[in-house]
């Protein structure tokens, strides 16, 4: 490992921290609306950076991180490093929840700031907190799977852990997977289909689990996510009333659909083949649309270097690589993300890549 190399790999290593900036900026979004007495300009603000101010960065700075050295990323010092930066999330998580809902409850919005503010938060909370949380169930270690169901529960989305280890990673790609985008299915269909899956596959698989290990009832891991949502919930109303119970449950459903919003796009019109005998192929990084762009990889702990995380999905986030020969978008994901509200655009735009894919494969 050269002098060069290290260097890269301890900024990339501090360079996580900027995963940070996404809970703080609905918090500086308050300050700026309490500064200036204007709350419904400010209330923009989060998503004005993610969709407007991202994009024009990710032109600036096209490219993507490199995976940090072995040397470096698997040292106990650098390891507890990464592991701290996804485990102090929870206590952001809860303090950014608790900051917006006393905001939103307190301060006299007009109805388009309110719910633009919800949006904003919506938004946020999911892309920070479910993007963490999708770290740490794949670790091996009890506790920071344990770690990553907390934080699922902060949005109400228990079920992802359940459904996403057990059937996502096994059917990707397949029509198996109700969290692989099908070709031509638009992304309302989609959320529909995720909202719903979600709640009956995880019923199911537990009680596959309970009848396969002859489990009790309450032993459940969909119950306890469940209880825990109910009690963030419940500490909701206590601060804030009904109130703040409906933007408790209204910014966990924009949290879960902006996850969704990602599922989609990852995986949009991908299939594996099936042989004779009805087996699909493995797993490989071309069954996923990935990206390697600096901000985004640091900001969500590489999530989009998604092929590489379903063809070794035991790889911790700082080791992930992007593959420039793998499916890519022709724009950023945060312009597709915009792109996909628009069905017919999204595929028209999208469709001939697939076509090319697919011609490539044969």
């Amino acid at each position: 490992m050269t002098q060069r190399q290290s260097l890269q790999g301890y900024l990339t290593s501090i360079g996580f921290m900027l995963a940070y900036i996404i809970p703080a900026v609905p918090i500086v979004s308050i300050w700026l609306g309490k500064t200036t007495q204007h709350p419904n300009v400010f209330a923009a603000l989060p998503l004005l950076i993610t969709y407007g101010l991202t994009p024009l960065l990710e032109l600036v700075f096209p490219y993507g991180i490199k995976p940090i050295p072995d040397p470096i990323s698997w040292t106990k010092g650098w390891q507890f490093y990464y592991r701290c930066l996804l485990w102090l999330s929870f206590p952001l998580q809860l303090g950014m929840l608790y900051i917006t809902l006393d905001y939103w409850n307190s301060t006299p919005f007009s109805i388009w700031g309110a719910v633009v503010y919800l949006l904003s938060v919506g938004t946020y909370s999911g892309m920070f907190a479910i993007t963490v949380a999708h770290e740490l169930i794949h670790h091996h270690h009890p506790s920071d799977q344990a770690m990553g169901g907390l934080l699922l529960s902060t949005v109400g989305f228990g079920t992802f852990k359940i459904v996403h280890l057990r059937i996502h990673h096994r059917y990707v790609c397949t029509p198996l997977d109700f969290a692989t985008a099908q070709r031509g299915q638009s992304i309302y269909a989609f959320w529909w289909k995720n909202l719903t899956s979600n709640i009956t596959e995880a019923i199911r698989c537990e009680r596959n689990e309970h009848a396969r290990t002859d489990r009790v009832w309450w032993r459940s891991e969909l119950l306890l996510w469940s209880l825990l949502s109910l009690l963030w919930l419940s500490i909701a109303v206590l601060i804030g009333g009904g109130k703040g119970g409906v933007f408790w449950l209204l910014q966990s459903l924009i949290g879960i659909l902006q996850l969704d919003l990602i599922n989609y796009l990852q995986h949009y019109g991908l299939r594996r083949k099936r042989s004779a005998d009805g087996r699909y192929e493995s797993v490989n990084v071309h069954h996923a649309w990935s990206v390697g762009q600096v901000i985004l990889d640091l900001a969500l702990f590489n999530l989009l270097r998604h092929g590489e995380h379903h063809a070794h999905s035991q790889r911790l986030y700082p080791t992930l690589r992007h593959y420039d020969n793998g499916p890519q978008y022709p724009y950023s994901y945060t312009t597709m993300h915009l792109l996909a509200l628009v069905p017919a655009l999204f595929q028209r735009i999208v469709h001939p890549h697939l076509d090319r894919l697919e011609s490539q494969q044969r």
